[in-house]
């Protein structure tokens, strides 16, 4: 159930007529009594990952979100996900996983305090390789029995260098969801109405909205909603919502 809502829940036009259609039913019967966990670091613990939670409940499914900021893959010392991860879901046994990382992990890659080298440098030619391993020990973690996971890319940064990292981190994402039977990538890419690239603001009903926080990496509460309701209606199509 949500427990987090930031915005008004009658904002996610999910489709006028998928809408009018699940409405007569009850919500156990639209999504069949599932439970969808949502996992991630900073923007999972801000307004998208409420946005998203509420969105899903909203469709009829139990959901349950987990967060922790300035977390990620690259620093299982300062948080271990997959451990973390597999802990929900054996305690909640969700039918499907959406994930959000990436934002915290272009950097060194921490390989524990007795590896040798102890750092991959995000230079080094095993950082690629490494990273791989990490994202699928995540998803074998939160879908051990070939569970739908929906793994979110991360969207365009106004930092040209964190950009192009954000970049090589959604391709191995992409990979490694097309590799497996139940997994989705979603891209939050070129999502913002009217706007081509980074953009602080987009122009929304003839107003400039700022959809982005000035840290430039963020969403604001608008750009938050707008990328929950491009992406929510992916994930409740693929369950069968």
């Amino acid at each position: 159930m949500s427990k987090f809502v930031c915005l008004n829940r009658r904002s996610f036009t999910l489709g006028l007529g998928g809408a009018l259609a699940a409405a007569l039913l009850p919500r156990g019967a639209r999504a069949g009594g599932s439970k969808v966990l949502v996992l991630g670091g900073s923007t999972i613990h801000g307004a998208l990952g409420k946005n998203i939670e509420a969105a899903l409940a909203d469709a009829g499914f139990t959901t349950e979100r987990h967060a922790k900021s300035s977390s990620g893959l690259a620093r299982p010392d300062f948080y271990d996900w997959p451990a973390a991860a597999k802990r929900y879901c054996q305690r909640s046994s969700p039918s499907a996983v959406v994930v959000m990382f990436g934002g915290n992990d272009g950097q060194a890659l921490f390989m524990g305090e007795d590896a040798k080298p102890k750092w991959t440098r995000w230079e080094d030619a095993g950082w690629v390789a490494e990273y791989r391993r990490r994202v699928q020990a995540f998803a074998d973690a939160v879908a051990p029995g070939g569970e739908q996971i929906f793994w979110m890319g991360m969207p365009e940064m106004k930092s040209n260098k964190l950009d192009g990292r954000m970049e090589r981190m959604n391709g191995i994402y992409e990979a490694e969801m097309a590799a497996r039977p139940n997994g989705h990538y979603l891209t939050t890419r070129g999502l913002m109405p009217g706007v081509e690239g980074y953009a602080e603001f987009a122009k929304i009903a003839g107003k400039n909205v700022r959809v982005r926080t000035e840290d430039g990496v963020h969403y604001s509460l608008h750009g938050a909603r707008i990328v929950a309701e491009a992406i929510v209606p992916k994930i409740t199509a693929a369950l069968g919502a």
